[in-house]
């Protein structure tokens, strides 16, 4: 029998520029559960042109007419008049990360918990043909034009009268988040009402470059939740409020999780719950450098993590959360 040994170099991979030298490898899960050994170093990929965002981007409406069967819409009226499409009800968009698509477990939970909540139009980004990827580099650079996708039927909306932009809140995890960041930069007919990112992610994207990335000034509210910091997700704050759960890098229940997909996954779950819950209380630090050093003794303000509307807050926040569902511990 033969013995093949890889050394393989599982250090964190933080949301820098990569250089020679610096850790080029890391250990992932994409959104079906799949590992996945990721070279990080952008040198060495390209594009590929086999995506056409434009017509491989899909977008599946539900309602509470069809819960769970969602309807293909697209930039027509016609498409529109024949759907479910509750006109100038609130939006919901909800998009999946890496190797993710309309059918990844984040989508229909989230979707279940929208539709508990109200009468809402809620919209599934499918970019899967983009987002499938083997390459997480190929992936990643298809962001910018998946958002500009979403942000033309965001536009179209509000131009047939359908929805206005301070209806729509848009959420993404991981990669989607930036799709999320880069919608609300291409709109043209208004401003996003509010952006909520799942643990953005990290890897070959720059707190130096706000233009290829999430960043405060996408929608007049702007969140994300760090639950893999410096790993799989974007370590630094880079929206209007930034909340913390258990510090942002390890989450409880995760066991030792060395690739961080267990922490990087549970952003999903801990927004899902949060949709319907005000039990996700934070307190704010005085500054990031308090999260870094795991020392928040707060500032006084409170806050409430995730749900579903936008928030006169703004700053970093910590709390903590539960092994296992449900998290909240307010």
């Amino acid at each position: 029998m033969k013995l093949i040994i890889l050394f393989i170099t599982l250090t964190g991979v933080f949301s820098h520029p990569l250089n020679y030298g610096e850790p080029r490898w890391t250990i992932a899960k994409d959104d079906e559960g799949k590992m996945h050994l990721l070279d990080l170093n952008p040198v060495d990929a390209e594009v590929e042109p086999a995506f056409d965002a434009w017509t491989d981007t899909f977008f599946l409406l539900f309602t509470r007419s069809n819960p769970t069967e969602g309807q293909r819409i697209t930039w027509t009226r016609e498409s529109l008049d024949q759907s479910h499409f509750r006109r100038g009800g609130q939006v919901r968009f909800l998009i999946h990360g890496w190797g993710g698509s309309a059918t990844s477990g984040e989508n229909p939970m989230t979707t279940r918990e929208f539709l508990a909540l109200g009468d809402y139009n809620v919209i599934v980004v499918d970019w899967s043909v983009g987002a499938g990827s083997a390459n997480y580099i190929t992936s990643r650079n298809r962001v910018g034009i998946t958002g500009q996708v979403v942000a033309r039927l965001i536009d179209y909306l509000d131009e047939i009268g359908f929805a206005t932009h301070n209806n729509v809140n848009v959420i993404g995890i991981s990669l989607g988040a930036h799709v999320s960041g880069h919608t609300g930069k291409n709109v043209q007919r208004g401003r996003i009402n509010a952006i909520f990112g799942n643990d953005p992610a990290g890897p070959l994207f720059n707190i130096n470059n706000p233009s290829d990335r999430l960043d405060i000034g996408d929608a007049e509210y702007t969140e994300a939740m760090h639950t893999n910091a410096g790993v799989l997700g974007f370590d630094e704050p880079i929206t209007h409020s930034s909340f913390y759960p258990n510090f942002g890098r390890t989450q409880p229940g995760c066991g030792p999780d060395i690739s961080g997909s267990c922490a990087h996954a549970r952003s999903v779950f801990l927004y899902a719950e949060s949709v319907n819950s005000n039990r996700f209380v934070a307190r704010q630090c005085a500054s990031y450098a308090e999260i870094v050093a795991e020392n928040c003794p707060g500032t006084g303000v409170t806050a409430i993590m995730g749900g579903d509307s936008a928030k006169p807050i703004r700053g970093v926040f910590f709390l903590t959360t539960n092994a296992e569902s449900p998290f909240a511990q307010g």
